[in-house]
């Protein structure tokens, strides 16, 4: 529980300066901070790298260190004079500047960055892996590789849903704004039925299941999805689409 003082220190918090979030034009490692922003309604730039087979438009951008960062890779966040990258600090960056950080308890922050950690490492990441596999990995056997890839996803999936559940996370959310990691969660969850399709059985998962369907900013987020459809990946949709065709033949094979 939020105590009061608290709550006002949050609510008093300054308007966030001049917001510029710059990754491709893709859901990766970004989408789950484009949803946060629609959700809590704050104005920022949305700064989307075409993509192309020769990554031409990240090519002519890469080596400007105020465009790419200070290690030449998307996501960025320009925040007021501010430049930050890498995907788990953006994320600290916000949670603190926002005034989220200040509305939740040590253990709540403690929680809420462990989850965002595990959700970045566990899912976010091995599902980036899994679509460009077939280019990465000369030789592979990509059937079973991805249906190895659903299974650890599988098993996460469960660590989650019992983690979650004793947390009582789906409850405590109702008591407090939608906040990043949350976005995050909802992202996904939604990212590996997206690359799954039937083969994932949320159903299966109760605790997942309903966070999902009935997350605050669900309709927000697929609102997000629709209005600017786009890949998980820089593999981009055409490209992505028979990849993920292709990794739903081989797993129900």
């Amino acid at each position: 529980m939020v105590d009061p003082d608290t709550r006002r220190r949050a609510e008093v918090a300054p308007e966030p300066p001049p917001v510029v979030l710059r990754y491709f034009d893709a859901r990766g490692r970004a989408q789950h901070v484009r949803n946060y922003f629609a959700c809590r309604e704050i104005a920022y730039a949305d700064e989307r790298v075409a993509l192309s087979p020769g990554f031409e438009a990240w090519q002519a951008i890469r080596g400007d260190r105020a465009v790419a960062g200070p290690f030449h890779k998307l996501p960025v966040l320009h925040w007021g004079d501010q430049i930050v990258a890498e995907t788990s600090v953006i994320y600290a960056f916000l949670h603190r500047s926002t005034g989220d950080e200040a509305l939740l308890s040590e253990g709540e922050n403690l929680r809420h960055a462990m989850l965002f950690s595990s959700l970045y490492m566990d899912v976010m990441m091995p599902i980036g892996i899994l679509i460009w596999a077939d280019l990465m990995f000369r030789g592979l056997d990509v059937a079973a590789y991805a249906k190895a890839a659903l299974a650890r996803i599988r098993g996460h999936f469960g660590t989650l849903d019992r983690t979650l559940e004793e947390w009582q996370w789906g409850r405590n959310a109702e008591k407090r704004p939608v906040m990043l990691v949350d976005c995050t969660l909802w992202e996904e969850i939604d990212s590996v039925r997206h690359v799954f399709g039937e083969h994932l059985r949320l159903h299966e998962f109760a605790t997942l299941s309903r966070i999902y369907h009935e997350a605050p900013g669900r309709a927000v987020f697929e609102r997000l999805i629709a209005t600017h459809p786009a890949s998980v990946t820089g593999r981009g949709l055409a490209s992505e689409g028979e990849t993920l065709a292709k990794i739903r033949e081989l797993i129900a094979a």
